[in-house]
């Protein structure tokens, strides 16, 4: 089972921008939704929380107690200040039942250090992968290995990542992670790709209140 942490938080009452009076008092506002029961707001104390943040992740089990009551969650969104990005300004706790099966995005990290000549670039073309799995069950990262890729045209794909016990990839088992390409195929890429401006998902989230600082 992977590691959990645990976090103590208190309920709260304020709500909408008056939330800005917590902050001032090393209260971070918080949210936990999902399974099991309505939304609960909360606020957590700012240095136990960026601590707890830092080693969880997005990934981990986080036992939120609140009133005696203990919420298995997982972070679902940090939003932080857009001046100062390690300011927190309020969190989405993801309620979660441990015993069912979930989808979530984990990060891939690519490990190894290729040699490649001069003309040679390595293209990463996802940063991460969704599985389904049991919340205890989530891999932190999922670990790419591109020691060996040192010849143009030469990539990994889904398909080639080892099983990990109890996950399963969703993603296309033919797209592919990563790839060798020469400098002059990209530029000339560059040239006859017209830009995309991806319009950004609308996730509903478990709380309103706080859209508005």
């Amino acid at each position: 089972m992977a590691q959990q942490y645990t976090l103590e938080a208190q309920p709260r009452t304020i709500i909408g921008k008056k939330v800005r009076f917590l902050r001032r008092q090393d209260l971070i506002p918080a949210v936990i939704y999902g399974v099991g029961g309505e939304p609960v707001h909360i606020s957590c104390p700012r240095r136990p929380l960026e601590i707890v943040l830092g080693h969880a992740g997005g990934t981990h089990i986080i036992n939120v107690s609140v009133d005696g009551a203990s919420h298995a969650t997982i972070v679902r969104e940090v939003q932080r200040d857009v001046i100062r990005r390690s300011d927190i300004m309020h969190v989405d706790f993801l309620r979660v039942d441990l015993t069912k099966t979930m989808r979530t995005e984990v990060p891939i990290v690519l490990v190894g250090a290729p040699k490649l000549a001069n003309e040679l670039q390595l293209q990463q073309n996802i940063t991460s992968i969704e599985v389904e799995c049991l919340p205890t069950s989530i891999p932190e990262h999922i670990e790419v290995n591109i020691a060996n890729l040192t010849t143009a045209g030469a990539h990994i794909t889904v398909s080639d990542l080892p099983a990990l016990d109890g996950v399963q990839l969703l993603a296309d088992p033919t797209e592919v992670i990563v790839r060798i390409a020469t400098l002059a195929a990209q530029t000339e890429e560059e040239e006859t790709t017209e830009a995309v401006v991806a319009e950004p998902e609308v996730v509903e989230r478990g709380k309103k209140e706080e859209e508005e600082f």
